[in-house]
């Protein structure tokens, strides 16, 4: 699977992210009105696909887990 990543484009969204296709990324979303594209990539791609035409920032995601409602204070 890798690891998840958030990409910013600038330009043709769509275009962009054939070409992110292309290069290996598994392309989950497609958000063409803010530009972004989510995903995942091998660990250690992100540098190449920084380098692609229309990519203006390549980020992995980060994920946060909450305890329960009801659980203890801490």
């Amino acid at each position: 699977m890798g690891e998840r990543i958030t990409v910013t484009v600038s330009g043709d969204t769509d275009a962009v992210a054939e070409q992110l296709r292309a290069a290996g990324m598994n392309v989950e979303q497609v958000l063409t009105e803010v530009g972004i594209v989510t995903g995942s990539a091998a660990a250690g791609q992100q540098a190449s696909l920084e380098n692609l035409p229309g990519v203006v920032s390549v980020e992995a995601e980060h994920r946060f887990q909450l305890p329960p409602s009801d659980a203890e204070i801490q």
